[in-house]
């Protein structure tokens, strides 16, 4: 029986049945004794083995609000360059792309072009000197030059000197050529012909005007780059002999021109 007892003793047995004890016993075992008015009065051990087995844990309670921002961090420090990297391989060269399409004809003032058909070009002329009496008249021979040449000629026919009369329609004056109509101040030209058109000449001598073609003297007309206005000036006085006077003083003239490109279909 004993020994059946003591297997069952243990310390907190013992510490259990004190606490118990104590706490039906009172005010009276107080009167006499101790009274315990605090936990500390206890040994840990008899309070420990007193504790019940620890509750299940309670629902997670709400999140409370977010905090303000913080300040921001000071900037990091830079980082370590990082190394060369290795040059790439050249590429394939690539396929030659199409010929493009041909332009359109330039402009006739680009090097080498001519005179568009029909398309009129203008300047003027002058001349002015002391002559040299050769026969009884004096000769001058002024140039004419073309800044765009023409793609032919200009026959003797097309070739024209349009006096001052015949330009203002004078009554005793010849009419101009067919294909100048125009004047001093408007220069113009029929298709494929060159008018020379006369603004003032001195003195007031006779002028005899012949276009000749500079790239064969002989031949009247106008070249391709150009014409020469041979200027025969005659005095209306004649000696006693029968010829004209020698023109004393300075002879000048000077005057305006248009030549005019031949139709296309003439060229």
């Amino acid at each position: 029986m004993f020994s059946a007892l003591r297997r069952r003793l243990t310390y907190t047995n013992v510490g259990v049945t004190l606490a118990l004890f104590f706490s039906m016993s009172g005010g009276a075992l107080a009167a006499g004794h101790y009274l315990i008015t605090s936990t500390k009065q206890i040994k840990p051990s008899v309070l420990s083995a007193l504790k019940g087995k620890a509750g299940p844990a309670g629902a997670n309670g709400a999140n409370g609000a977010a905090g303000s921002t913080g300040p921001a961090g000071p900037a990091g420090a830079a980082g370590v360059k990082g190394e060369t990297g290795t040059e790439g391989k050249e590429g394939k060269e690539g396929k030659p792309g199409k010929e493009g399409k041909a332009g359109k004809e330039g402009s006739p003032w680009t090097d080498g072009g001519t005179l568009p058909p029909e398309k009129t070009e203008t300047g003027t002329w002058s001349f002015g000197a002391t002559p040299i009496e050769a026969e009884g008249k004096l000769t001058f021979e002024v140039p004419i030059s073309f800044s765009i040449p023409l793609k032919e000629e200009i026959g003797s026919s097309n070739a024209h000197y349009v006096t001052r009369e015949e330009q203002e329609h004078s009554a005793n004056a010849p009419s101009p050529p067919a294909e100048c109509q125009g004047s001093f101040e408007k220069p113009s030209a029929a298709p494929g012909s060159l008018c020379v058109y006369q603004k003032e000449t001195q003195p007031n001598g006779k002028f005899e005007m012949i276009m000749v073609n500079p790239e064969s003297v002989e031949a009247v007309g106008a070249g391709t780059t150009g014409a020469v206005m041979r200027t025969f000036v005659t005095n209306e006085e004649k000696n006693e002999n029968g010829n004209h006077e020698p023109v004393a003083g300075v002879t000048s003239g000077f005057g305006t021109w248009a030549v005019t490109a031949a139709p296309e279909e003439a060229a």
